[in-house]
């Protein structure tokens, strides 16, 4: 069998670390829909509004105040990890804990120094000043909690960190929901506040359990230590914030040229594939960095973790991406109303770009991995400006189908550069095997969106539940034979766990 054959992580280890993350993104989603229920039952339209403003304004000086060390640090993390110096990693570790702390305290700062204009930028007037004086200590405590969590997925602890992650979002329903009944709107920022104490006690607990030496570190050799970490993590920072800026700016040409009612049905669609897909990449993606960030100087043991993710995730999605297709009008419905239908035209197409991301996803990782941030950049630049091109073009010419088109050879283009360069650099390429299988599963998703244009409910639903049972089948049978891996069993020694 290949995995016996091949080197580094087994297809079943990677299979079953998904599978506990998805279980993990699963969880939160479920936790979060109770939470915004119950919240918005008991504070009411406008309390919601001004919670969703302070969380807003939170995770945006978040990520500027971040330097991206929660993304970076796992890199540099899980590097000392797999050269396996027990004195390297505890210095890493150490670097890493001063560095947070240090952009903690920045972020606490910079949000106490811009406290007065927050209030008035935010809710138009100074109101809310001692709130953002307050929900500075919410901005050290995340960023902190974040750095907490990015040793533990760097060591790759990964049900600590899986605890962590479930324990942090059960505390923030826990201590939500009595302030609210109780307090009202009066009761968001001491919850914000309380959350975010409690979240970072509960990772600080597990980051205790990683055994480190006691080593001293001086000034200066924790800046020189630092050093790469703050370099990759500035330029992921700057990518987060030109795709904010990329969306800012598509959606008010959208605005100036059709109106608010197009931004919504894109928005919609959207935010129902960041939901829906944003929680597979996310399990997809949790364990892969940490591994080929051990292994960043070897490239056929990068090329071979890649090709082994990738293989995972296509054979996991292809029934998921399938059902997605299928129950499109039903998601749309559920999440929002009858009046968002026209949001179908952008997600028939922009499906593709989620599909194909899935894998290049994982690409761009190997750039990361590798720290070569200038690249990465470069890279990001040039796919924003790219994207905006194709939305600008074709929206003008195909309305909200247009925006779907464009998101969906946006991802091709994507696939295609990062590939590329990645090859040409690295020589790191996908095998023969897994672009048969991905070309399969991009057939699946193309039968599937014609399926979805029938419009006779009855014969749309009886075919595309029959194609969800085929790739189903499909996805078992590639798993069993090629991966070596029963899903089937899998689950059911889960559930008689």
């Amino acid at each position: 069998m290949e995995e016996q054959k091949q080197g580094g992580t087994s297809y079943g280890n990677i299979f079953k670390t998904t599978f506990l993350f998805g279980f993990v993104q699963v969880f939160k989603a479920v936790i979060a829909i109770v939470k915004n229920k119950l919240v918005a039952i008991l504070i009411g339209p406008e309390g919601m509004g001004l919670l969703g403003i302070f969380s807003s304004t939170i995770q945006m000086v978040q990520t500027g105040a971040g330097l991206g060390i929660n993304q970076s640090a796992v890199r540099d993390v899980a590097e000392a990890k797999g050269s396996g110096n027990h004195e390297r990693i505890s210095k890493i570790i150490k670097v890493t804990n001063k560095v947070v702390i240090f952009t903690g305290l920045l972020g606490c700062l910079v949000t106490l120094i811009l406290s007065h204009y927050l209030s008035i930028w935010t809710l138009g007037d100074t109101t809310y000043t001692i709130s953002y004086c307050i929900l500075a200590l919410v901005v050290a405590l995340n960023i902190i909690n974040e750095g907490k969590q990015a040793l533990l997925k760097g060591v790759r602890h990964l049900r600590a960190l899986a605890y962590a992650s479930m324990l942090g979002t059960v505390v923030g329903l826990v201590t939500a929901i009595p302030l609210y009944y109780f307090f009202g709107k009066e009761g968001i920022v001491p919850e914000l506040l309380i959350a975010s104490i409690l979240a970072l006690l509960v990772s600080q607990y597990f980051v205790n359990r990683i055994p480190v030496e006691n080593i001293a570190l001086s000034i200066r050799e924790t800046i020189y230590e630092s050093r790469p970490m703050v370099k990759m993590g500035v330029a992921l920072m700057f990518v987060t914030l030109l795709q904010s800026i990329t969306a800012f700016a598509i959606n008010a040409f959208i605005r100036n040229r059709g109106g608010l009612s197009d931004v919504g049905y894109f928005s919609a669609g959207s935010n129902i594939l960041s939901a829906y897909f944003g929680m597979i990449i996310t399990a997809l993606m949790t364990d892969y960095y940490p591994r080929i960030a051990a292994v960043n100087h070897d490239n056929s043991e990068i090329q071979n973790e890649l090709n082994k993710q990738s293989m995972v995730s296509v054979v996991l999605c292809c029934p998921l991406i399938v059902l997605f297709i299928a129950l499109m009008p039903l998601f749309v419905t559920i999440l929002y109303s009858e009046e968002f239908m026209p949001t179908l035209d952008y997600l028939r197409f922009g499906i593709f770009w989620t599909v194909i991301t899935i894998c290049s996803n994982q690409v761009d990782m190997i750039l990361i991995a590798k720290n070569n941030s200038r690249v990465f950049i470069a890279i990001s630049v040039i796919v924003r400006a790219i994207q905006l091109v194709l939305c600008v073009i074709l929206y003008n010419y195909f309305g909200i189908l247009g925006l779907g088109i464009s998101y969906g050879l946006l991802g091709v283009l994507h696939m295609v550069i990062m590939t590329t360069v990645v090859q040409r650099l690295y020589g790191i390429h996908f095998t023969k095997e897994f672009v048969n299988i991905g070309v399969v599963v991009l057939l699946f998703t193309i039968i599937a969106t014609i399926i979805g244009s029938v419009q006779d409910g009855v014969y749309r639903y009886v075919a595309a539940l029959s194609l969800v049972v085929i790739a189903s089948y499909y996805s078992y049978i590639v798993s069993k034979r090629k991966l070596g891996i029963d899903a089937v069993q899998f689950i059911r020694n889960k559930i008689k766990k």
